[in-house]
């Protein structure tokens, strides 16, 4: 297959084999599904920020430090998959393209898990740095992979 657009964008799932499946994903389903990941992930921190507000929750020490543990797991994990889908076009990453869902929403999906996983911590611990770090995380997942119109 050659085409003109760049490699990160040549497999979406109008152009896969399975792109029938998710026909109801249009662009704009897409615009509406990345809006809901990102109001999801907003209100979902606005609840814990309005949570916190009511004074000092009891913390679990012991949870905070395995919950760093596994958000250094999950980011590394999460980054590699970004960078594989965008970049690298592993084999695992032409088997999620084949699914049929369009790169650009398992791209946001990968993001919103870094910011749900930063909005856990948050809720534990009252510290919103994970939660920002993967809200903005997000975000940049909006900008790497873009709804592809007309293809």
């Amino acid at each position: 297959m050659t085409s003109s657009l760049p490699p990160s964008t040549e497999y979406d799932a109008q152009s896969s084999g399975a792109g029938q499946r998710y026909a109801w994903l249009t662009p704009d389903r897409q615009a509406q599904v990345r809006n809901v990941l990102l109001g999801i992930v907003l209100f979902a921190g606005l609840t814990a920020w309005v949570w916190h507000s009511f004074g000092p929750q009891p913390r679990a020490d012991v949870l905070a430090r395995k919950l760093r543990v596994v958000g250094v797991m999950t980011w590394l994990y999460a980054l590699l998959q970004i960078a594989d889908m965008r970049f690298w076009h592993s084999a695992i990453a032409e088997r999620r393209r084949a699914s049929g869902i369009p790169q650009s929403v398992l791209g946001w999906l990968f993001g919103q898990m870094l910011a749900c996983f930063g909005l856990l911590y948050y809720v534990v611990t009252e510290d919103a740095r994970w939660y920002v770090a993967g809200l903005a995380l997000l975000l940049a997942t909006f900008a790497a992979f873009p709804i592809r119109r007309g293809e």
